[in-house]
């Protein structure tokens, strides 16, 4: 798909997966457009990578929050995690659970 009908924001603050940061977005942004398939209810999203801290006994950790806008209100999942690619699809993961409920209470008002 690659392709969202909504301006989606990137922006990775980790050095060690620049290299690979065209696959997560790609990822990124092919999930929040299925999550828009069919509705015009979502106006924007922001996908951010951090790394906030560095352990040196422990692996990395990292953290990734996503934002979707919905009109006037916005769904945020942050999601943090040893390795990134199920890190990144966790917070993804969350999002979609949080819009499917926003809907289906939408739906029932």
């Amino acid at each position: 798909m690659d392709r969202a009908d909504f301006p989606i924001e990137f922006h990775n603050e980790i050095d060690d997966v620049k290299k690979s940061e065209n696959e997560f977005y790609t990822l990124a942004v092919d999930r929040l457009s299925e999550l828009a398939e069919g509705h015009n209810d979502i106006s924007g999203g922001v996908v951010n990578l951090k790394q906030p801290a560095k352990e040196h006994q422990a692996p990395y950790i990292y953290e990734v929050t996503i934002v979707v806008y919905m009109g006037s209100e916005h769904i945020a999942a942050t999601e943090k995690g040893g390795q990134l690619d199920s890190t990144l699809a966790g917070a993804l993961s969350a999002v979609e659970r949080q819009v499917h409920e926003r809907r289906e209470q939408q739906r029932n008002y």
